[in-house]
């Protein structure tokens, strides 16, 4: 009976490829680690108030947390931003990161190709330094293995390539940012403490729980915000997993969608199962 047993293969496939294909994506998402080393240590760092569970950390903020806390190993700020990358046909709008300079050493993350960022290119006035995504390198520079060393317009101004980040690199947050820069100039908006554009990533020493380090941030943030007068919200610290982070708000829909492979799956061998019952 080649025509039901086709049928009946072709509903089958359907549905495991369909269930296999949405498993992949949940599973990626959901259970695999972080592709960044021991990234059970890694955490979400940020300010915290009544009005907002996750709150953005100042830039001076950050500098005393950076300095006061014993939690971490290694504490480091993000921000994406977009530039203006000069090509031969004109002006491209790319999107970009600017990171502290210990962001990738917090993640455990070595360019494949050049170096990180040196700690004189993290402070405020540093050099112009890139450091280049590997889709970036692949299409922008063709893979070229002499591209550390040169400079690329971004702005209207040089910013000297310094490394390629590797292929399997990817930090959720930052989407699919092609230019990594060292936070080295600040607006005059970014200067007042009471300005929030950062967020913040560390990496918890060994032997610290999540509680304890969340504990103690929160101690810093309410010293902080006496030493320096600060009124009009009660601030605290937000310390998690950055796996939950990154997921965030999309995991309940990650799991309606595995819910739906379950169901599909289960549909499809339900319609094999009433074909070979109307064959019989």
């Amino acid at each position: 009976n080649p025509a039901f047993a086709v049928t009946a293969i072709l509903v089958l496939a359907l549905g495991i490829g369909a269930s296999v294909a949405i498993f992949a994506f949940v599973d990626a998402a959901l259970l695999e680690p972080l592709p960044y080393a021991n990234p059970t240590r890694l955490m979400s760092v940020n300010e915290s108030s009544a009005e907002s569970p996750v709150w953005p950390l100042s830039y001076l903020d950050f500098l005393d947390w950076q300095r006061l806390n014993r939690s971490f190993s290694s504490l480091a700020i993000y921000s994406g931003r977009g530039h203006l990358l000069r090509v031969p046909s004109g002006a491209e709008p790319v999107q970009g990161e600017r990171v502290s300079g210990d962001f990738f050493k917090t993640l455990g993350v070595r360019p494949m190709l050049g170096r990180d960022f040196y700690p004189d290119e993290n402070r405020i006035g540093g050099p112009n330094v890139v450091i280049l995504s590997y889709g970036a390198w692949l299409h922008r520079f063709n893979e070229r293995r002499d591209v550390v060393g040169q400079t690329v317009d971004l702005d209207n101004t040089a910013f000297t390539i310094i490394g390629v980040l590797p292929r399997t690199f990817s930090f959720g947050p930052s989407g699919n940012a092609e230019f990594w820069v060292p936070i080295n100039a600040l607006s005059p908006h970014e200067q007042s403490r009471a300005f929030y554009p950062f967020m913040g990533v560390g990496r918890l020493r060994d032997g610290v729980t999540i509680p304890a380090a969340r504990a103690e941030m929160t101690a810093i943030a309410k010293q902080l915000q006496r030493q320096y007068g600060e009124t009009g919200r009660d601030l605290s610290a937000s310390v998690a997993p950055l796996s939950e982070f990154i997921v965030g708000n999309i995991r309940p829909v990650l799991l309606a969608l595995l819910g739906g492979a379950v169901l599909l799956l289960l549909i499809a061998c339900v319609n094999v199962a009433s074909l070979v019952l109307v064959r019989t």
